[in-house]
């Protein structure tokens, strides 16, 4: 079976199209996805046959980990990135995913990088949560924190300074702190009216260069908390993403990038 491996600002994926599912899906994410034992990336996309016609495919994801996500941000528009290089840029076009089916619509670009926009819908807020009920000590600044589900669940903790942050610790330790499902955790600052910051230890995978259905989240907080305004330039380590929010849902849009494929032996 063909993986084309993606990046969307620098969080990777394998992209694998099929008419089902190969045995074991989760064991072959774990093994694909690690560094010392496969090709090394964030997470496993199949883009498997749904039965509707409408429906361009259904998008099946594993993280890392193995574990099973409802959708990214970032991963569907890879996804859509190789079927567009299949079937024609044209569009739009529909994915089902573990959280309901997305539009994605092309930009521009080509086979090696494109710009893509999907709609991820609307979000649903939780209540606002006081750091020190998490039960985590820290020495820095954090005015709100609040929970987004946007498919997939979310925690935004607003700071002061993202540079006193290290992800890697507060990220695992707000999650371990969480639930036995998980959470993706985000570390976001305000720069302007139309720019946040933010950070992303993500559920199932660690720290990540970015993360797509985070910068959603992140903007819709800050929309919320009226720190920003609809249009919103969201940068990350691996780069920016702009998101947009209009009566029909919040749009991400940011760059896909083509990197090799691989021919992998698999059963089923």
């Amino acid at each position: 079976m063909q993986f084309v491996k993606y990046h969307g600002l620098g969080n990777t994926f394998l992209i694998g199209l099929a008419s089902r599912l190969p045995e074991n899906p989760s064991k072959l994410a774990q093994t694909l996805c690690g560094a010392q034992t496969g090709l090394g990336a964030d997470g496993l996309i199949f883009g498997i046959s749904c039965g509707d016609e409408d429906i361009e495919t259904q998008m099946v994801l594993f993280n890392a980990d193995g574990s099973r996500a409802e959708i990214s941000g970032n991963g569907i528009r890879c996804l859509a990135h190789e079927l567009f290089s299949q079937n024609g840029f044209i569009g739009p076009l529909l994915i089902l995913t573990d959280a309901g089916v997305r539009e994605i619509k092309f930009i521009e670009g080509n086979s090696d990088e494109a710009l893509i926009e999907v709609n991820m819908g609307q979000v649903t807020f939780g209540p606002k949560i006081e750091f020190a009920h998490l039960g985590i000590v820290n020495d820095f600044d954090i005015p709100q924190i609040g929970t987004v589900d946007v498919g997939n669940p979310h925690i935004v903790l607003q700071v002061r300074d993202i540079s006193l942050v290290d992800i890697g610790v507060l990220g695992s330790t707000v999650e371990s702190a969480w639930n036995d499902d998980g959470i993706n955790v985000h570390v976001m600052e305000v720069i302007s009216r139309d720019e946040i910051s933010i950070l992303t230890w993500e559920r199932g995978v660690g720290v990540t260069e970015a993360c797509g259905s985070g910068a959603i989240a992140s903007s819709a907080s800050a929309y919320q908390w009226g720190l920003v305004g609809e249009n919103v330039t969201v940068s990350m380590a691996g780069g920016e993403a702009h998101v947009s929010y209009h009566k029909e849902g919040f749009l991400l849009k940011g760059s896909s990038v083509r990197m090799n494929s691989h021919e992998v032996s698999i059963s089923g």
